[in-house]
C-alpha cells in the first residue's frame, strides 16, 4: 500500500509540474526602449517640434520616445496582451486621454470562435498603415506624416480571419478615431475594415478604412478614411508606396478632404548597415486632422547600424517645406517656410 501511495504521489507531482511548465510556457514577457536626441534648426524655445509630429518631437534634449513592458498569454483558444508604456510618444499621442490611459500601450483579450477566426476586445494596434509605435519595426527612424496623423491604436472589438497563408481580413467596431474613451457627448461607434494580401514572397498589399462620426451629438459629421500601401522586399532592396484619402462632412453641407502620399526606398549596404530614403506629401488645408491645417512636403534620409539583432542605432536628417510662410513660425523659430531636423536614436528590444 505504501508503495502504491508513493507511486501515486510521484505521478501526481510529476503531472502537476508538467502542467505548470506547460502553463508557464504560454506566457511571454518582453520589453522595448527607444531613446533619442533631436536638433531642430528652427530652434523652438519651447522645445516642441511641429504639432503634426507625435514621435521624436522634443528639440535639443535627450529623451525617451517609447519604453514598453509587455506580458502576453497565448493558448489554442484564448489569448491576452497587457503592456505599459511611457515616453514622449505616450505623452503627446494620448494627451487628450485620462491619466491612467496614457500609460496603457495594449490591454486586450481574445477568443477563438471558429477555425482561423478570432474575436479580440480592448486597446490594440490599429489595422491602418505599415508603421507602428515600435521604431525597430519601421524602415525610418521617424514616422511618416501619414502614420503620425492616423490611428496608431484603436479601442474596441476586432474580428480577425486568416483566410489563407496569403490573405487576412479584419473587421473593427471602435470607440472612434484613436480614442481610449469616447469624447464627451459622442455616442457614435466607429467601424473599420482591413484586407492584407501577400501575392508572393516579399510582397504585401494592404487596404484599410475607417468610418465614423467624430462630432458630439445631436450633430453628425461622417468621416470616411482610406489607406493603401504596397511593400516589396527582395534581396537587399525594399520599397514602399502608400496613400491616404479621407473625407468628412461639415456643419454647412460641404465636404472637407485630406490626403497624404509617401514613397520609401531602403538598401542593405553591408551586413549591419542600412540606408533608407523617403519622400512624402500631406495636405489637410481645412484642418480636419491637423488643427491649424497644413500643406507640407517632406524628405528624409536615415542611416542604421544593427548593433545586434535586438539593438539598433540610427541617424536621420529630415526636411519639411510648406508654401505657408507662417506655418513654422514657432516660438523662437529661426526660419518660417521650412523645417530641418537631425535626430539620432538608440533602441533595444528584450
Amino acid at each position: 500500500m505504501r508503495k502504491l501511495v508513493l507511486a501515486l504521489f510521484l505521478f501526481y507531482t510529476q503531472a502537476s509540474y508538467a502542467q505548470e511548465n506547460t502553463f508557464n510556457s504560454k506566457f511571454t514577457f518582453s520589453g522595448y526602449v527607444e531613446t533619442y536626441y533631436s536638433y531642430d534648426f528652427n530652434q523652438p524655445e519651447e522645445h516642441l517640434r511641429p504639432d503634426f509630429l507625435f514621435n521624436f518631437n522634443r528639440h535639443n534634449e535627450f529623451s525617451v520616445n517609447l519604453a514598453v513592458l509587455k506580458a502576453s498569454y497565448t493558448d489554442d483558444r484564448f489569448r491576452a496582451n497587457f503592456a505599459l508604456m511611457t515616453g514622449t510618444y505616450a505623452q503627446y499621442n494620448l494627451a487628450g486621454e485620462p491619466t491612467w490611459a496614457q500609460f496603457v500601450n495594449e490591454a486586450s483579450v481574445g477568443v477563438k470562435i471558429a477555425d482561423k477566426l478570432w474575436l479580440d476586445m480592448g486597446i490594440m494596434p490599429s489595422h491602418i498603415g505599415f508603421e507602428s509605435w515600435y521604431g525597430m519595426d519601421c524602415w525610418h527612424l521617424s514616422r511618416s506624416l501619414m502614420a503620425e496623423n492616423s490611428p496608431y491604436f484603436l479601442t474596441g472589438a476586432r474580428l480577425t480571419y486568416e483566410k489563407s497563408e496569403r490573405l487576412d481580413l479584419i473587421l473593427w467596431a471602435t470607440n472612434g478615431w484613436q480614442n481610449v474613451q469616447r469624447n464627451p457627448r459622442n455616442q457614435s461607434i466607429g467601424f473599420g475594415l482591413g484586407v492584407n494580401y501577400r501575392p508572393m514572397e516579399g510582397m504585401e498589399i494592404n487596404y484599410a478604412n475607417y468610418f465614423g462620426n467624430e462630432s458630439p451629438q445631436p450633430l453628425y459629421r461622417a468621416r470616411f478614411f482610406n489607406n493603401f500601401y504596397l511593400q516589396y522586399e527582395k534581396n537587399r532592396w525594399g520599397t514602399t508606396v502608400g496613400a491616404d484619402y479621407g473625407i468628412e462632412d461639415t456643419y454647412f453641407g460641404f465636404i472637407n478632404h485630406w490626403y497624404g502620399v509617401t514613397a520609401s526606398l531602403k538598401r542593405e549596404v553591408f551586413e549591419k548597415f542600412i540606408l533608407a530614403g523617403r519622400l512624402e506629401y500631406y495636405s489637410d488645408p481645412k484642418g480636419v486632422i491637423v488643427d491649424q491645417g497644413v500643406k507640407v512636403s517632406g524628405a528624409s534620409l536615415n542611416f542604421d547600424y544593427i548593433v545586434a539583432p535586438s539593438a539598433l542605432l540610427r541617424l536621420e536628417i529630415r526636411q519639411f517645406y510648406t508654401p505657408d510662410e507662417a506655418y513654422f513660425e514657432l516660438p523662437g523659430a529661426k526660419f518660417s517656410r521650412g523645417n530641418t531636423a537631425v535626430t539620432t536614436s538608440m533602441a533595444v528590444r528584450f
